[in-house]
């Protein structure tokens, strides 16, 4: 049997968060000493070791819960998981898109700041990020389009 230190070091992870899984559900409640200090089995720490692989996938702790329900050698788990895996991976094409328009939005930023620079001019950059907050007769103003750059 492990203390909560002890399950802690092991499995890398801080006191607070073994006692945050231990609320939702992820690590089952330990045994008590009769001075109330907790007392782990080992196979904890594998588990731990469960839900950080699972996160460093991108799995929620509310999927990680889900997985841990399911029983290994039933044969539905595996199709479960892969309905998991896969709405998993189309999160990531999702968030994968976004990424490459945010890259493609900073690198025409980036230009645009690098033409300001060299002609001695305002930052472009401030005047698109600022000016459509701001309102003028109950519409927001438009930034000015700059040639060369992007979108």
């Amino acid at each position: 049997m492990l203390r909560i230190g002890q399950v802690a070091a092991r499995s890398g992870v801080s006191v607070d968060t073994l006692r945050y899984y231990e609320r939702l559900g992820l690590v089952p409640q330990p045994t008590r000493t009769q001075s109330g200090y907790r007392l782990y089995e080992e196979r904890v720490v594998e588990r731990i070791g469960f839900i950080k692989r699972a996160q460093r996938f991108g799995f929620t702790l509310e999927e990680i819960k889900r997985m841990l329900s399911l029983e290994i050698a039933d044969p539905r788990t595996c199709e479960q998981v892969l309905k998991m895996i896969e709405h998993k991976l189309e999160d990531l094409d999702q968030q994968y898109e976004q990424l490459k328009r945010l890259r493609r939005e900073l690198s025409a930023y980036r230009i645009a700041c690098q033409r300001a620079i060299a002609g001695r001019k305002g930052c472009p950059v401030m005047e698109d990020l600022i000016l459509p907050q701001r309102q003028s007769g109950g519409r927001a103003k438009k930034a000015p389009k700059r040639s060369g750059r992007k979108t």
